[in-house]
């Protein structure tokens, strides 16, 4: 059949031209995004109960729901919200909802008028996806950046089931609680923190853990004076000021006597003032109210251990492997509670996964040598010394003197 190259041609570019239609209408440059969007991200300020600003940060606007979202840790222990947008004041009625494990704090909006956001899904998310972060980092409002999706990633020390998508868009101190964005333009998270000792190593709460949070009334003063008080003995607890925040934890208690959270934390405090039992009971409580909140059965664990309890530290660290298998450490610490049972094979089992999990474990091989040792398996023992030395020259001195033993008994 004869064909007429210029109807080719023509088709060709054609269907080009509808191809490449068809991905602007999915993609979008990072000026049509921040134009579409700016309008309803806001400067959310917090003042504390003398009446002084405290910190500041960003949230986001959903106007279908008439809600803003932002971190609730920019309200943790203060008295008083102020949202603005390019100097305007912008009116809430009231907390409607707020999630302190997943700092998460949503405000019910008076009427305003705001562009729409559209809500997007981490479900199809990717490393190496493009991502845009619109706050008011260090008060400059309405600051777009842009950058890569970095992975995917759960904290051991928050201690919670959360996975926060990691990004390499700048992030800034008052950035927390805004927009992340895809390429579409849509909605996938908001800002909750960034490493200070890493270049732009910045994380985002998913956008459906934002949403699942369970919308209430929190306008009544007992229920915020107790967050207050919370946050207070939070607060004193990062500073090391154990004492003082034990009083804070204890008035929060008594106006919310069933907070898992605040029992985890007073369980925390109790921890590092060296009182086990009263720590292990209020873990123990934690663990009962929320099955799910492992936090407590991680501290839980470590306290048994500490108390030698080694087989209740061993049952909790198995409780956590099963939720988290992806996490080292719960692994690594069971291996030295059957260490200390003289379960030598169970041991070597736990440290084997440590190094399949982490090549470059040096205490791993170190205790994996030594149960192997105590195994009888001297060729193993000496074999992850070797391992240990070569990843570490400096314990030299030490190990070769446990190889000599190891090699004396595996001649004899």
């Amino acid at each position: 059949m004869d064909r007429n190259p210029k109807a080719v041609t023509a088709f060709i570019l054609s269907f080009f031209g509808l191809l490449f239609s068809d991905l602007l209408l999915f993609s979008q440059t990072a000026d049509e995004i921040f134009t579409s969007v700016s309008g309803a991200i806001v400067v959310v300020e917090a003042y504390d109960f003398g009446g002084e600003k405290s910190t500041q940060g960003s949230g986001v606007i959903l106007k279908d729901k008439n809600i803003l979202i932002t971190n609730f840790h920019i309200f943790a222990g203060n008295e008083k919200l102020v949202l603005k947008h390019m100097d305007k004041e912008i009116k809430f009625s009231e907390i409607v909802g707020l999630s302190i494990d997943k700092d998460v704090l949503i405000l019910k909006l008076e009427d305003g008028d705001f562009p729409q956001v559209k809500i997007g899904t981490t479900v199809t998310l990717k490393a190496g996806n493009k991502v845009y972060a619109i706050g008011s980092p260090m008060g400059m409002e309405n600051t777009i950046t842009e950058g890569l999706i970095g992975g995917f990633r759960k904290f051991e020390d928050k201690k919670n089931d959360i996975e926060y998508i990691q990004i390499s868009a700048g992030l800034s101190p008052g950035s927390s609680g805004g927009a992340v964005l895809n390429s579409e333009g849509e909605l996938i998270g908001i800002s909750t923190m960034g490493f200070k000792e890493g270049q732009n190593l910045n994380f985002a709460i998913k956008i459906e853990d934002v949403l699942n949070v369970d919308l209430g009334v929190y306008s009544d003063k007992v229920k915020l004076e107790s967050i207050n008080l919370f946050f207070k003995g939070k607060k004193l607890y990062e500073d090391a000021n154990y004492e003082a925040s034990l009083e804070y934890f204890d008035k929060f208690l008594k106006l919310v006597p069933n907070d898992a959270i605040c029992l985890n934390f007073r369980g925390l405090t109790y921890m590092q003032l060296k009182e086990y039992e009263k720590a292990l009971k209020d873990f123990n409580q934690s663990s009962k109210i929320d099955i799910d909140y492992l936090a407590p059965v991680i501290n839980r664990a470590d306290i048994n251990y500490k108390m030698e309890n080694y087989e209740q530290a061993i049952k909790d660290y198995s409780k956590i492997m099963s939720k988290f298998p992806e996490l080292v450490g719960p692994v690594y610490s069971r291996g030295l509670a059957y260490m200390q049972q003289q379960d030598w094979t169970e041991a070597v089992k736990d440290f084997t996964k440590v190094i399949k999990m982490d090549k470059g474990y040096i205490q791993a091989y170190l205790n994996r040598g030594i149960s192997y040792y105590y195994n009888h398996d001297y060729s193993e023992a000496i074999t992850d010394w070797k391992k240990a030395k070569n990843l570490d020259p400096s314990m030299a001195p030490t190990l070769n003197e446990w190889i000599d033993k190891a090699d004396y008994f595996m001649s004899n």
